[in-house]
């Protein structure tokens, strides 16, 4: 059965959706419980949200042709094509002449050598990393060798902003929750943790509320007022939603240097159990490399906050950089977006420092 086309719009729209729900309910851990049951509730969350996630893969396989569910749905795979555009790889063809020539298309629909593409790309049309799952079935099943995997310049994908809202929202979807989950994990406000903590409560549902107006509404709409600052008053309104589109491709480095400073927190703390693990992944009691009675310690705290303050700073500069270069593509001042993206990072700054 074809993928009919109300289904893009619907599934990708929602595929932010279906990555705050995943990200939200994982980690939902109670905070005056012991550690045994901090890892029960993990697990069964973990496994919950696996089992909802096949189910559904499985039911638009019966419905819809190849992967929808990866294309349309998958929050990982949403998140990760947003991000893709800054890898140094790509899968592009040689001459898109040869792929108009070529009869039957089977890069596309497929042939006796391999599949057509899962992710329903036509290959000569991919001008971005963001939809290719580079599963390189087109390499296969191309009869004129017309397809390659090349090196790059990093981020290239980055010069050519998307117009697309549905990339945009997963902009701001990934900055919002790097944000929140800095004020829950990291943060001192005890109120806030216990809201986040207590599924199902009264507390949780405001905070789920919250999260939702945060990543739906707050901060879309103050980038709005920033985009719509920044444009002179001769510009026809209706191009207004194809600027603001464009401008969020800039909070895409943010977002990735709000992850990476995030991140570098836990990776601090909990590093000295990758020893452990390596020596006895399985808990049989080995000690392959030596390392299985490792004792745990903190890493690298003295370097801790001058790297986050490293990745926190380049993330801006990288994304300062990217709003001027949209700014002058488009003629629109790109000044109040990059003083946007300067309130966000001392906010997260004050967050993680």
């Amino acid at each position: 059965m074809k993928t009919i086309a109300i289904v893009p719009t619907l599934f990708t729209l929602g595929n932010g959706i279906c990555g705050f729900a995943a990200v939200t309910f994982a980690a939902k851990i109670t905070a005056d419980t012991g550690d045994d049951q901090v890892l029960q509730l993990l697990a069964t969350s973990g496994w919950l949200i696996l089992a909802a996630m096949l189910f559904v893969a499985v039911g638009l396989s019966l419905i819809f042709e190849r992967r929808a569910f990866c294309r349309y749905v998958c929050p990982v795979g949403g998140f990760i094509g947003l991000y893709a555009q800054a890898a140094p790889l790509e899968l592009r063809v040689k001459d898109a002449a040869a792929c108009a020539a070529c009869a039957g298309k089977p890069c596309y629909n497929g042939s006796p050598a391999g599949y057509g593409c899962p992710w329903l790309v036509f290959p000569a049309s991919l001008k971005k990393n963001t939809y290719c799952g580079l599963c390189l079935e087109c390499l296969r099943t191309c009869p004129h060798e017309n397809i390659a995997v090349r090196l790059r310049p990093f981020a290239a994908d980055l010069a050519s902003p998307s117009r697309r809202l549905d990339e945009a929202f997963k902009s701001f979807i990934m900055v919002g929750a790097a944000l929140i989950y800095a004020a829950i994990l990291l943060g001192p406000w005890g109120g806030l943790k216990s809201a986040a903590y207590e599924v199902g409560a009264a507390g949780w549902w405001l905070y789920v509320a919250s999260f939702l107006a945060l990543i739906f509404a707050v901060l879309p709409g103050t980038y709005a007022l920033a985009v719509r600052f920044g444009l002179p008053r001769s510009l026809p309104t209706h191009s207004f939603r194809a600027h603001f589109s464009s401008f969020a491709t800039a909070l895409i480095p943010l977002g990735l240097l709000f992850w990476v400073a995030f991140s570098l927190s836990f990776v601090s703390t909990n590093a000295t159990y990758i020893l452990a693990t390596l020596s006895d992944p399985l808990g049989w009691g080995w000690n392959v490399f030596g390392t299985a009675a490792v004792s745990w310690q903190p890493l690298i705290t003295s370097w801790l906050a001058p790297l986050q303050t490293f990745a926190l700073a380049g993330g801006l500069l990288w994304s300062g950089r990217s709003a001027r270069r949209i700014g002058e593509e488009a003629g629109v001042n790109p000044f109040p977006a990059i003083m946007y993206c300067f309130a966000l990072t001392l906010l997260m700054m004050g967050l993680l420092l």
